[in-house]
Formats: structure tokens, C-alpha cells, sequence
């Protein structure tokens, strides 16, 4: 049996999978989901750790793979990368393994999920007519530990993954109250001007039912407190991280859909089901028939990122097979 074993390392939580692959070709639609493991990621120090820990993690060696692939949150370039918001630092240059390894952005392989099992699986949170979208350009965004964000153009074995640095651009604030909150995020972060990634990853939304509340919870805490019913923090953050997904569809243009990722809004689903996030979704007096024909799914499958990992490692496999 081949096998294919992928990794998605995020900020907090490092997934570890085997794939298997069924027939004799590389397709994606081959992939089957053998077993996975979750470790913090704070075990993982180097590109040594990461690679003992599929032995370590899954029995599995490199060496018994058909190909490994490494799905990191933060930049990459190359067989080089880094975690935005961590402090491990991977360069596979000189790593030895009689498999082939690729290094890609956690992003990249969200947007190749999209066209995976679990985008096909995802849930529907605004879908014209109730119809799924079947190809062009498709985005994918979501916010967790930190705030991410890519395109996907192409179907099936012809996908074009574009990475985006859409999270670390500056967040668009309206009105007197949320200005007032930009100016508290200023002063708690000491940074100029608030990103997305600073307004809606989880220290966002911390911050943000700081601001309402007065309240200093841990993320996690404020999930469990102020997201699971009709609350001023829920309202707020639905709006913003609507804003955000506006953004998105008119900047990508993706009538294929747009797919939320995991993270805050899996955990939290009346992040995006709720009557906030529509509004502000639809907010654009000049576009909203654009937007309205936009559909919009909900991938909380916490196992995306290494089904689009190990989807890239087989589409590189059958380019090279051709």
C-alpha cells in the first residue's frame, strides 16, 4: 500500500496524518485518511523534530512514504519557512529522506481542500438557490491562531493555488464605537494600525470582549462564555469577520465560493450562521448582487489542511509521473 504523510503545523496545534493511495495512480481522489495525531506545537523545535515526529507520532518513517509534504503557517519560500505567530523555523534543504518532501504555506493547502473531501463536505452558510458551486476561482480564509487567506483557480488535476497576505493588510473600521475599538487595539498591542490578523485571530477576540466587557479572558474562554448564544462580543465579531469575507470575494472575484476554514468559526458556528455575518457580508450598495450570488461554506473539519496538504503532494507526484 502507498502512502503519503502530511503535517499541518499551525501556531498552537501541530496535525500529523497517513494517507493511503488506492490504484496505481497519484490522483487525490485516490486518498484515504489511515490515522491521525495532534501534538502542541511548541514540541517541534526544527526540521529534525518534525520529521521524527511522523515516527514518532504516527509509527510511520519518511522513508516508507511515497511522498511527505509540510504544511506550515507562515511563509515558505522554497524548502524554507516560518511560523508567523511561533518561533519554529523549518529548513529542509540538506533533510534526507529517500521520499520526495514538499513545503508549502497552511493556506495553500486550505485552498486545495476546498476541492477535497472536506470542502465538498462543507457546510452550506450562504449558498444562492442552494446550489454548491462546481468550479472557478474559489477563496479560502480563516481565522485561529492567527488569520489566513489564499485562492484557488483551476479543477481537478489542474488547480493553481495562489497564496495571499490579505490577513496582514489593514482592517477597514466604520463608525465612531469601532474606531473607538481600533484605538483600544492600538493601545493594547502598541502596534500603529490594527490588522486582521490582530482583529480576528483569537487574541482579536479576546481584546474585542476585553473592549465590550471589561472581562480578560483567554480565547478559549471567550468562546466557551460569549460565543455560544446572542451576545454583544458574538454580534461584533460575526460583523468584523463578515467585513473581512466582503473583502475577499470582491477582491478574488471567487464565484466558485468562499470556504471559512476551521478555527474560531468551526468551534464557534454562530460566528457565521448568525444574522450579523450575512449583513455585513452583503453590505456593499453597489455590489451586493455580485456578492449575493457568491456562495459561502463553513469547512469545520479540523482535518482540512492535511487533506489539502496531501493533495498537493499527489498532484506534484502525477505532474512528475507525465
Amino acid at each position: 500500500m502507498r502512502r503519503v504523510l502530511a503535517a499541518d503545523i499551525g501556531g498552537t496545534n501541530a496535525r500529523f496524518a497517513v494517507f493511503s493511495l488506492s490504484g496505481d495512480s497519484c490522483s487525490a481522489s485516490g486518498l484515504e485518511l489511515e490515522r491521525v495525531v495532534w501534538l502542541p506545537t511548541e514540541e517541534l523545535t526544527d526540521a529534525v523534530s518534525v520529521l521524527a515526529a511522523f515516527d514518532r507520532a504516527l509509527n510511520t518513517p519518511p522513508e516508507a512514504a511515497v511522498a511527505l509534504v509540510i504544511a506550515l503557517a507562515g511563509p515558505v519560500d522554497g524548502a524554507r519557512g516560518s511560523l508567523t505567530n511561533g518561533f519554529l523555523h523549518l529548513d529542509l534543504t540538506e533533510a534526507r529522506s529517500a521520499a520526495p518532501i514538499l513545503l508549502l504555506n497552511d493556506f495553500l493547502a486550505q485552498a486545495y481542500a476546498c476541492a477535497s473531501r472536506p470542502g465538498q463536505m462543507a457546510r452550506p452558510v450562504l449558498v444562492p438557490r442552494g446550489v454548491r458551486a462546481s468550479g472557478g476561482t474559489r477563496a479560502v480564509v480563516g481565522a485561529g491562531t492567527g488569520l489566513g487567506a489564499a485562492v484557488l483557480y483551476g479543477s481537478g488535476e489542474e488547480l493553481l493555488p495562489l497564496p495571499s497576505e490579505a490577513g496582514h493588510a489593514d482592517f477597514p473600521f466604520a463608525g465612531e464605537e469601532e474606531n473607538c475599538f481600533h484605538d483600544f487595539l492600538r493601545q493594547q498591542t502598541g502596534l500603529p494600525r490594527a490588522v486582521g490578523d490582530v482583529v480576528l485571530s483569537g487574541r482579536g477576540l479576546a481584546l474585542l470582549h476585553l473592549f465590550l466587557t471589561g472581562e480578560r479572558l483567554h480565547p478559549r474562554e471567550v468562546s466557551e462564555a460569549a460565543l455560544g448564544g446572542d451576545t454583544p462580543t458574538l454580534r461584533w465579531y460575526s460583523r468584523l469577520y463578515g467585513r473581512f469575507c466582503r473583502n475577499m470575494a470582491l477582491t478574488t472575484l471567487c464565484a466558485g465560493g468562499l470556504w471559512i476554514a476551521g478555527g474560531i468559526a468551526a468551534d464557534n458556528p454562530l460566528v457565521v450562521f448568525g444574522k450579523s455575518f450575512a449583513e455585513e457580508f452583503y453590505a456593499s450598495p453597489r455590489f451586493e448582487a455580485l456578492l449575493r450570488a457568491v456562495p459561502v461554506y463553513l469547512m469545520d473539519d479540523g482535518n482540512s489542511g492535511l487533506w489539502g496538504a496531501a493533495s498537493a503532494a499527489c498532484l506534484r507526484l502525477a505532474a512528475h509521473s507525465r
